[in-house]
């Protein structure tokens, strides 16, 4: 008998099984990049499958995410740190082809699987790059959850729009 979602993650909290555990991975991708990265933390390669029914290869890496902070801190910045030892100039080579002055953002789809269930995705989380920084060895990627909730009420002036504004910002 199959159980449903629901019922595996109630089984999984009640009792903590051995034998399942949460598997996060990461999608990294632009259209400007040639590449998308699927990623997890898993020492082997593995194939999942994604929400829209497609299977990804995921590729093992040492990745460190830490979620969101607070519910006092309303930006919610996910900081995710990427192993590049073995890919780093592969990994940097694909982010230099995203043009500076683009409006497109990167992205990073966070989703989470059970280990016994990696054709049901738990979670689901599509998140904006705000920035990337390198290390020696290691990326740190900041990146938010899309601002879908921002009414504005004017035009907003920026010194990439008006370069008469850079004097006086």
């Amino acid at each position: 008998m199959s159980l449903d979602l629901a019922s595996r993650l109630r089984r999984f909290f009640a009792s903590s099984p051995q034998r399942s555990h949460p598997i996060e991975t990461l999608e990294i991708r632009h259209s400007a990049m040639t590449e998308t990265y699927h990623l997890w933390r898993e020492p082997y390669a593995g194939k999942t499958a994604l929400e829209n029914g497609s299977i990804a290869s995921m590729r093992p890496a040492n990745i460190e995410i830490k979620l969101a902070g607070s519910a006092a801190n309303l930006d919610q910045l996910f900081e995710i740190r990427l192993d590049l030892v073995d890919s780093q100039d592969e990994f940097t080579e694909q982010m230099d082809r995203v043009p500076i002055a683009t409006r497109e953002l990167v992205v990073v789809i966070f989703r989470e699987y059970m280990s016994d269930a990696l054709s049901d995705p738990q979670t689901v989380g599509p998140l904006q790059v705000e920035s990337i920084s390198y290390d020696i060895g290691a990326a740190k990627i900041l990146a938010s959850s899309p601002r879908l909730n921002i009414s504005r009420t004017g035009e907003l002036y920026t010194p990439i729009d008006i370069p008469m504004l850079r004097g006086f910002t």
